[in-house]
This record gives C-alpha cells, sequence and structure tokens, in this order.
C-alpha cells in the first residue's frame, strides 16, 4: 500500500511505513532533552567535577560499543521489531525512574542503563528502513527519516532550555514519555521485517544467515573500503563541535558561545528546509558520486572555516558545510542498505555505526593535540586535506563499481 500526497514533491509514493517511521522519529526527538544537556546535568546539577563528568563520558562509550553489536546481531537473529520494541520501551521506563529518584548514584546508573538500550536500537531503525524500502525509494525513504529526526532536534533543545533550570526532573519524565509514544507507534503500525520477512522471501539462505558480519564484509570489500573511509567524514565532521566552538571562543571571547549557537541555529534550518529540494536534485546519481561531492563542500567548509574571522562568513561557511551534511547523511544509509545482505543489515549498521562512534571519539584527542601544536588555520587546513582524500577515495570507489557493473552487463 503506497501513500500518494497531492502534490509530488522528494517523497510522494513511499511506503506507509515511512511515514509512520517518521512521524516516530519526529516525536522521540521532539523529546530527545537528556543527551544533548547530559554535561550540563552532571556539572551542574549533580555537582561533578570535569574530569570525574569526563570519565563518566568515556565509561558510557565503553559500555555502548558491545550494545551496538549485540544490538544488531539480536535483530538480524529474531527480527527488528522484536529487539526495537523492547529496548527503546524499557529504555524509556528508565529515563522515567530517573525523574523519580533523588539518588545521585542510582541516577548515574539508570542513565548508563537507558543510553546502551537505546544503543541496542539505534542499528535497528537502520536495517528496519532498508527492509521495507527497494532501491527505487530507498533514497527518498533515508531523507526523509533524516528530515524527521533534525525537525525533532531543532525543537528539543529550546524546549529543554527552558525547563532545565527548574524542572529537571520533568526532563526525565518527557524524554521517556515520547520514547513509549514513538514505540507504540512502531508497535501497532508497522510489520515486522528481519528474519521473518527474509524467510517467507527466501532471500537468504541458512548458511548465509550465519555467516558474521566480517565475513560478509571481506566478501563485499567496496562495503568494507565506504566504511573505512567513511571513518575519514566522520572524524572531519566532528570538528564542527569540537574545533569550531573552541575557536568561536578565541575569537568573539564572551560572544562566542551566542555566535556559536547562530551557526549552529542556522544548520539546523537549513537541514528542514534545503533537505528535500537536494534529495530531488541528486536522486537519480550514483549514491559514492554524492558523497564524494559532498566531502569537496566539507572542504570548501573547513578551508573557509581557517581562512575566515567576520561572523557572516562563518555563517556561509556553515551552510556549505551543511549542504555537505545532508547529501552525504542521505546517500550513506542507501548505499549501507543495497550493499548489505539482509540477514545482516543489523550487524552491517552496528560495525559503521562502530566505526563512526570511534572516529568521532578519537577527533578532539587527536585535533586537541594538534591544534596545541599548531594554530586554527593549520588544524582546519589539515582537516580540509583529510576530507579531500576522503572525497577522493569515495570517487575511486564510485568508479570502480560502476567498471564492474559494465563488466557485468558486458558478460
Amino acid at each position: 500500500m503506497k501513500i500518494k500526497p497531492k502534490h509530488i514533491t522528494a517523497y510522494s509514493g513511499l511506503p506507509k511505513e515511512i511515514y509512520i517511521l517518521f512521524v516516530a522519529r519526529v516525536i522521540n526527538c521532539l523529546g530527545s532533552f537528556i543527551f544533548p544537556l547530559l554535561t550540563l546535568i552532571l556539572t551542574q546539577k549533580m555537582g561533578m567535577s570535569k574530569a570525574d563528568t569526563g570519565n563518566f563520558s568515556a565509561l558510557l562509550v565503553l559500555t555502548q560499543a558491545p550494545c551496538l553489536f549485540l544490538g544488531g546481531k539480536l535483530a538480524d537473529s529474531f527480527g527488528r521489531k522484536k529487539i526495537l520494541v523492547p529496548c527503546q520501551a524499557l529504555g524509556a521506563v528508565v529515563y522515567i525512574l530517573c525523574g523519580i529518584t533523588t539518588n545521585h548514584s542510582l541516577l548515574l546508573l539508570f542513565i548508563v542503563i537507558a543510553s546502551n538500550l537505546y544503543t541496542m536500537a539505534s542499528p535497528v531503525y537502520q536495517a528496519m528502513t532498508a527492509d521495507l524500502t527497494t532501491p527505487k525509494n530507498r533514497k527518498s525513504s533515508f531523507s526523509l527519516l533524516y528530515l524527521g529526526i533534525n525537525i525533532g532536534m531543532a525543537v528539543s533543545p529550546l524546549l529543554g532550555g527552558l525547563l532545565f533550570k527548574n524542572y529537571l526532573q520533568l526532563l526525565f519524565i518527557l524524554d521517556g514519555a515520547t520514547t513509549i509514544i514513538s514505540t507504540l507507534l512502531i508497535t501497532l503500525f508497522i510489520r515486522e521485517t528481519g528474519k521473518k520477512q527474509r524467510q517467507e522471501n527466501q532471500e537468504a539462505t541458512a548458511e548465509e544467515s550465519h555467516d558474521s558480519a566480517f565475513q560478509v564484509l571481506k566478501g563485499t570489500p567496496i562495503l568494507f573500503a565506504f566504511i573505512l573511509i567513511m571513518f575519514i567524514y566522520h572524524f572531519t565532521y566532528a570538528q564542527w563541535g569540537f574545533l569550531l566552538p573552541i575557536q568561536f571562543g578565541d575569537l568573539y571571547k564572551e560572544n562566542g558561545a551566542q555566535f556559536y549557537s547562530y551557526v549552529n541555529m542556522l544548520n539546523s534550518v537549513i537541514v528542514v528546509v534545503c533537505t528535500p529540494l537536494l534529495t530531488r536534485l541528486t536522486i537519480k546519481f550514483h549514491p559514492l558520486a554524492v558523497i564524494s561531492g559532498g566531502g569537496i563542500l566539507y572542504f570548501i567548509a573547513f578551508t573557509a572555516f581557517g581562512l575566515v574571522q567576520s561572523l557572516p562568513l562563518f555563517l556561509l561557511a556553515g551552510a556549505v558545510f551543511t549542504f555537505a551534511e545532508i547529501v552525504v547523511t542521505i546517500n550513506l544509509g542507501t548505499f549501507i542498505a543495497d550493499h548489505s545482505p539482509s540477514a545482516h543489515l543489523g550487524r552491517i549498521n552496528s560495525f559503521s555505526m562502530f566505526m563512526e562512534g570511534s572516529a568521532r571519539a578519537l577527533a578532539p584527542l587527536i585535533m586537541g593535540h594538534v591544534l596545541s601544536l599548531t594554530n586554527y588555520f593549520s588544524s582546519w587546513i589539515l582537516i580540509a586535506v583529510i576530507m579531500l582524500a576522503g572525497s577522493a577515495g569515495m570517487m575511486y570507489l564510485c568508479t570502480k563499481e560502476k567498471e564492474s557493473a559494465a563488466l557485468a552487463a558486458a558478460d
């Protein structure tokens, strides 16, 4: 069954489950209060030192890695909804318990548990989207869900900021409540996908389903190379949240945080307004070619961050950065889904997300040392050159895949 809006858009004619997932993602992200404010909660509300806050954040990352792989494995073995629904529901209940308890030690434990449950569910969303789509409508579907996430995340910081000072416990409860509503939509209106669907369509043999994700990646070198090159993209992208705000603080002093918020606000507006347009403009192009083009835009933006000093030029460079973010993001999930066996989608997405998390964890560590030895100009030029290498790698993969497709067609 297809939903056919009256007006032809980039998102017309998608499976009805994708529209439901879109609404669920908007609702879920509208209530995403805790994670963006976690550092402030730990320092200002719980009185933790910066060192202890850093240690706790590192603990979260360490515990999330095995949960990520476990979620992908379970989703491939038992089905998407059977993992997504209980993980999200239990995580939401734990967050509600966070809003009730007044014991700080218990609160920290609950935050770790809820975070890990949500982490287990994260690769399942990607796998479920791939299950529900076809190569023809997959790019538009991933684009719509990306748009839904950003619509929610554009509003949640505003609500969170208003309630943070006097109603912290309410934030935990609202975060859990919106997750429960989102999970209910998935429970009621989206069919089970994954193992059951594969059995019905006979898409995977028993032998294939027992192969590990690394065996699949070994047998699909272009997918493995793609994930490795995306490590470069994620590493450089992370400087938006690390290097740029530090630079704004040094450049604009007491106005640094305010001016950086302007750049972030512009980013959110452009994502919401331009994602449908950029999806339509790039939908017929090969995902790898689009991602490579996005890398060129990143290169331009990073170079500009190292050269400019006025706020209007930073805003302009931020707009270029956001265009790159959009085209890369909507094609990332599409490429992985198109090149992964259905029986391994959860595990492949888990590995991809693990590589992304590793890149973002290493980014501030490495570039913090680089910045201490050089300056902002040199740091951004280094990031730009690294990104240019990643873009060239993507274009090389695109060329190789087109050559393989031409050879296959000739045979």
